[in-house]
């Protein structure tokens, strides 16, 4: 792309309806540099090139839907959890209008966890333009040798999101078009650094 090549349309996704089991305790508004957790992904997103996030959340989890209308984002509910996170990504596709209307909005969808505090906009924002420079159908950033997320699918691809097996998920997506992956490599390595124990926590703080 260009540098004068227009930013490309980017929405993202993030999927919060897990139990945080491994953590023992709900874990995306634990304090993290002096805001709840979830709010660092959520600022390397904008600031990298999203547009609009929304966060799914599960059915009774209202303490984080609150947090999240008043930062700003949409919200929506996955009734059912248990089928797994697919079901998540495919609510909040249908919360940012459904894939159709982004197909017609040529928007590019950012999949991320919602635990992933470290990442830097800088590695949003290079993905999205080397994924718009290389008209690839997906990227993913990488951190020495190790893919991460987000996750980036160009337009055409969210419709298949539904067509996915929901006990595969996004990885059934990733193999489908293997050959066209564009793999991003960044000097982040907060693209891989989830928050899934206390121990990932208490590394966070340090």
């Amino acid at each position: 792309m260009s540098a004068s090549a227009p930013f490309p349309t980017a929405v993202a996704v993030l999927p919060a309806a897990g139990a945080s089991r491994r953590m023992g305790r709900p874990k995306l508004l634990l304090p993290f540099r002096g805001a709840p957790l979830v709010a660092a992904v959520v600022a390397a997103l904008r600031d990298g090139g999203a547009e609009r996030i929304v966060l799914v959340t599960a059915p009774g989890d209202e303490e984080l839907r609150t947090w999240a209308r008043q930062a700003g984002l949409a919200t929506a509910v996955n009734p059912e959890p248990a089928r797994g996170m697919l079901s998540s990504i495919q609510e909040g596709v249908d919360a940012l209008g459904g894939a159709d209307a982004l197909v017609r909005r040529g928007a590019i969808l950012l999949v991320s966890p919602a635990d992933l505090p470290r990442l830097r906009a800088e590695s949003v924002a290079e993905l999205l333009r080397r994924m718009a420079a290389a008209s690839a159908p997906l990227a993913v950033p990488v951190f020495q040798g190790q893919r991460g997320h987000p996750l980036a699918l160009a337009p055409a691809l969210i419709p298949e999101v539904f067509t996915l097996d929901p006990t595969v998920g996004l990885k059934q997506l990733r193999d489908r078009h293997a050959a066209e992956l564009l793999e991003v490599t960044v000097d982040d390595p907060g693209v891989v650094m989830d928050v899934d124990t206390p121990g990932d926590y208490e590394r966070l703080e340090t």
